[in-house]
């Protein structure tokens, strides 16, 4: 039986007086890839800060690993939860090298960082023939598997993803996915947040589709692929 790693439950949020999210709750089980869908303005990307501690929630609970989640940004992190934010936010002047290194800022086993470093070489060849250029030199593609293999240096037991495919060509959107795939494949549980849903559920094995801060309704990534009113509802896809 899978054992549970994230709990949300009746998790709200809000900016100034407008709520964002509304009695949320979710799960993943560890293995899983989860993804939450939605269109504009959904919430999802509220729900991702959230959970990465960027962002406090008005009413709910968050818990990781059976434990709530801590109130510090680098303690989710120390934890096993980290993000891939959207827009990729790598470090423009640093070296690829460098902002592999920023990823593993909290870890101190020199021996796993190594093996990480050749993990991380492994799965992205680019980026290690790349790793003294700077971060700004290299393609929009590139950058985006920089902020994943960047992620991944963190040794996270969830990796979260905010739009990860956003402003790439549909080739290095499907190279992103099959990435994903095997991250996963590798023992890494994933919480996927994606526009294009399509792919998203493909890969996915369950996911929850929200809607103006609720949760509509969730399935498994095939279920939901072949509800075509649903999609064309919420999704417009």
């Amino acid at each position: 039986m899978a054992q549970e790693l994230l709990r949300v439950e009746h998790l709200s949020a809000a900016y100034g007086g407008i709520h964002a999210l509304h009695d949320i709750s979710l799960e993943v089980e560890e293995g899983e890839i989860v993804a939450v869908l939605g269109a504009n303005g959904a919430g999802k990307s509220t729900l991702l800060k959230c959970l990465s501690g960027e962002k406090k929630f008005l009413n709910g609970s968050i818990t990781f690993d059976g434990k709530p989640l801590p109130s510090k940004p680098y303690q989710v992190v120390e934890n096993g939860m980290v993000i891939v934010p959207e827009g990729r936010q790598i470090f423009y002047k640093l070296s690829v090298k460098d902002n592999l290194k920023v990823g593993c800022c909290l870890r101190n086993d020199k021996d796993g960082i190594r093996k990480d470093f050749e993990r991380v070489y492994a799965m992205f060849p680019r980026l290690k023939e790349r790793e003294n250029q700077y971060g700004g030199l290299l393609s929009g593609g590139e950058q985006q598997m920089l902020a994943i293999a960047r992620g991944l240096m963190a040794k996270p037991r969830l990796l979260m993803l905010d739009e990860p495919g956003l402003g790439l060509a549909p080739i290095i959107v499907n190279q992103i996915m099959d990435i994903l795939k095997e991250v996963n494949e590798e023992g890494t549980t994933i919480l996927l947040i994606e526009q294009n849903a399509r792919k998203a559920l493909k890969l996915c094995d369950r996911a929850y589709l929200m809607n103006v801060g609720n949760i509509v309704t969730e399935g498994t990534g095939k279920e939901l692929l072949a509800d075509s009113t649903l999609m064309e509802a919420y999704l417009g896809q």
